[in-house]
């Protein structure tokens, strides 16, 4: 599916939905409006209602009767307008102004506010200073709900964003030989996701050798030798929703510890899908990888998976923590992995989306360990 095909009056269709939830979770709260506010990075809930996220800069967006955006650069607003329905944007170096000018020319006095934890000491006060009696409410957790439960629209972009990622990993194990180097491999991967009309859902991390058990890192010059696990991660980004899944291989036979650990991995993985529908909690999907991880002797080096849409470790819930049930239209990830010396980086990551009596699994790429010289 090229990203472009769904049309115009699609995505507003879906935006029009999630607008109207929004003002439901303002009004419920009590509050005269709402604000969203959003930085580099950290711009989910914006997009969520504009289908937009800037190259640079903070956003805002402010919600009553009509909806108006401000950014930081005016470049950016043409193709804001194209892609959110949203007529009103404004753009100034410093937005902050605008947007206290805009929330004073509303006449809200309460203001129900996502992105409050983010948002700068200086532009909060900016906004008490700028609006006479005014008060900020924090509606981050309702908000959130809005976005646990994906849509069929969101979860087809997902599905074409973890096609692409699949194609990733595909690449990747056909370059994975010996002498390639880490930044080679990533290079290869990500052009990818461009070539779909897309991109990268974060820096593809590529990580080679026995010797360098380091859960994440950026790609080296290291050349791959024989023997090597090499361990890729990556995600594809279609229209905003992002995939993220990893392989991991070994150049040439695997050796004993080798197997030993991708056993374990495997394992793991499995009983974490076996916990995977709705009604268990969140937790329990963590729980049932670690047990095997740490039965094995092995550290867990990181939570067992995570939720994935408009971001990926960002994205609720955090399957370590969280206690809530698993539903419906919930996507996550599980990525259960194993990190010594002698045996490298070893992880094996998909992505799901939980349905009605089980599981779909997004990501499909070929899960054999071994890539013959």
């Amino acid at each position: 599916m090229n990203p472009t095909a769904i049309g115009a009056d699609a995505w507003l269709d879906e935006l029009e939905r999630r607008r109207r939830l929004a003002r439901r979770v303002v009004a419920e709260a009590g509050c005269d409006a709402g604000l969203v506010f959003g930085t580099d990075r950290r711009g989910q809930s914006f997009r969520y209602l504009t289908n937009f996220e800037p190259v640079l800069g903070d956003m805002w967006l402010l919600l009553d009767d009509d909806i108006r955006c401000f950014l930081a650069f005016e470049w950016q607003t043409i193709e804001a307008q194209r892609l959110s329905g949203i007529s009103e944007w404004h753009a100034q170096f410093d937005p902050v102004p605008l947007v206290v000018e805009a929330v004073r020319e509303s006449a809200a006095r309460r203001v129900g506010v996502v992105g409050l934890e983010r948002m700068p000491v200086p532009a909060y006060e900016a906004l008490l200073r700028g609006v006479p009696g005014i008060e900020l409410v924090d509606i981050a957790e309702p908000f959130s709900r809005l976005r646990r439960r994906k849509s069929p629209f969101e979860v087809e972009l997902l599905r074409e964003a973890c096609r692409v990622t699949d194609a990733m990993l595909d690449a990747a194990r056909e370059h994975t030989r010996v002498g390639a180097t880490e930044h080679e491999i990533a290079a290869a991967l990500a052009a990818l996701p461009f070539a779909e009309g897309g991109e990268c859902a974060f820096e593809p991390s590529v990580i080679a050798g026995i010797d360098d058990p380091v859960p994440i890192r950026r790609p080296t010059e290291r050349a791959l030798a024989a023997g090597d696990s090499v361990m890729v991660d990556v995600g594809a980004t279609i229209q905003g929703y992002q995939g993220d899944a990893t392989r991991t291989f070994v150049l040439g036979f695997p050796g004993r510890a080798q197997l030993d650990a991708w056993d374990v991995v495997r394992r793991a993985y499995e009983a974490a899908l076996a916990s995977i529908r709705p009604g268990v909690p969140c937790r329990d999907v963590h729980r049932a990888a670690a047990v095997i991880i740490e039965n094995a002797g092995f550290q867990l080096g990181h939570r067992i998976g995570h939720g994935i849409g408009l971001a990926t470790s960002y994205e609720w819930p955090s399957l370590d923590s969280e206690e809530a049930p698993l539903e419906p239209g919930v996507t996550i990830c599980i990525e259960p992995g194993v990190y010594a010396p002698g045996i490298g980086n070893m992880k094996l990551e998909d992505d799901v989306v939980i349905t009605d009596d089980g599981y779909e699994l997004l990501t499909n790429s070929d899960r054999t360990l071994e890539v013959p010289l």
